[in-house]
């Protein structure tokens, strides 16, 4: 869903640009059943130029669940190379990325495997 809020939704793709994910870390906080309602919070820690830097805290009535941080390139389709994404995607995702920096860091951020708290 984020992807579509930014722009880069089927017809971007097609068009010849993406976002590949470079780096990701996934922290199980807790058990979830099947059916359970949950919900998603996504903040968006970078947002320039090629990088995109996003955390997603999944929650239910109970708390958070899990976390996922992840590191993305923009890359351009027909090079397979890093690239800058294209103007609207850019200009999006720095309205989002500017209105995100003045949030408290979600906990969490920048944990590595094994680390504790």
């Amino acid at each position: 869903t984020f992807m579509e809020i930014i722009g880069c939704d089927a017809a971007y793709i097609a068009s010849g640009g993406s976002y590949f994910t470079a780096e990701t870390h996934i922290r199980h906080l807790n058990e979830v059943r099947a059916g359970t309602r949950i919900r998603i919070v996504t903040t968006c820690l970078q947002g320039e130029g090629k990088k995109l830097h996003l955390f997603h805290e999944m929650y239910d009535k109970s708390g958070c669940l899990a976390t996922g941080e992840h590191f993305l390139l923009h890359v351009s389709l027909k090079t397979r190379k890093a690239s800058d994404p294209g103007a609207e995607v850019a200009a999006r995702l720095a309205e989002i990325a500017a209105a995100h920096s003045v949030l408290d860091r979600p906990d969490g951020v920048g944990r590595r495997v094994g680390q504790r708290g």
